[in-house]
């Protein structure tokens, strides 16, 4: 299958010395598929490219780069799968469409699935040798997997995603790391656990752009401030 695909792969074809010496010497594991050959592959596995199930494959396959799935992430990803404990997934087109469908269909109502999709998700959607994604991309992606029919981060009283996003748009004119992404998360499950922020003190160890977008939700009246006593102190309400 890997072979199949790469051969249709425009984007990273090589040229017609390189196949030559690939033929001579055999494939080597950097060998790769491109945009267009992945776009091949997820028609035939009935995966979305442009929604959040194709995050799904690439946290089967954990591609290191945006665009690109070497022949070592493919074969590895594939074979790491397993039907039930110990009994490995057959290597058939049927097989993987089958187990994919069930880790789509299983990713909504699971944290622990849910949190390795998202946590893949950064290190599938940055450049090569790249160490944080462009705002724009995070804002796409926090899209997906926090919309409404996935795992919306949303509360009775707060749209979260929709603050988030506001406050990035206005504050925030970096690049998003990976700390950045990952903890975004960790806040998340906690805001969907306490909507007043209470949980979140100075003395954490938050990112700067978590402590900040906690001062610009109190400021602004996403959430109420805490109230103080007479030496200036927070008390619980």
């Amino acid at each position: 299958m890997f072979n199949s695909l790469r051969g249709r792969s425009s984007p990273t074809a090589h040229t017609a010395e390189d196949a030559s010496t690939n033929k001579d010497k055999g494939e080597s594991e950097d060998d790769s598929i491109g945009v267009e050959s992945i776009d091949q592959y997820t028609r035939l596995l009935g995966v979305n490219m442009y929604n959040f199930e194709f995050f799904v494959l690439c946290e089967i396959l954990q591609p290191g780069t945006l665009g690109q799935i070497s022949r070592k992430e493919f074969v590895n990803g594939w074979k790491n799968q397993t039907r039930s404990p110990g009994v490995p997934l057959e290597p058939s087109m049927d097989e993987h469409k089958k187990f994919i469908r069930s880790r789509i269909q299983q990713l909504p109502r699971d944290p622990v699935l849910f949190k390795k999709v998202y946590r893949q998700t950064f290190m599938s959607g940055k450049e090569s040798h790249q160490k944080a994604i462009p705002k724009e991309v995070a804002i796409t992606f926090w899209d997906e997997l926090f919309s409404p029919t996935l795992r919306p981060w949303k509360t009775a009283k707060v749209d979260w995603l929709d603050a988030w996003e506001r406050y990035l748009a206005d504050n925030w004119k970096r690049s998003v790391n990976k700390d950045m992404w990952n903890q975004t998360l960790e806040f998340a499950i906690k805001t969907m656990e306490d909507e007043t922020l209470s949980f979140w003190t100075e003395n954490q160890a938050w990112p700067g752009v978590i402590d900040d977008f906690v001062v610009w939700c109190r400021e602004e009246g996403v959430v109420a401030s805490p109230k103080k006593n007479a030496d200036g102190m927070e008390v619980d309400e």
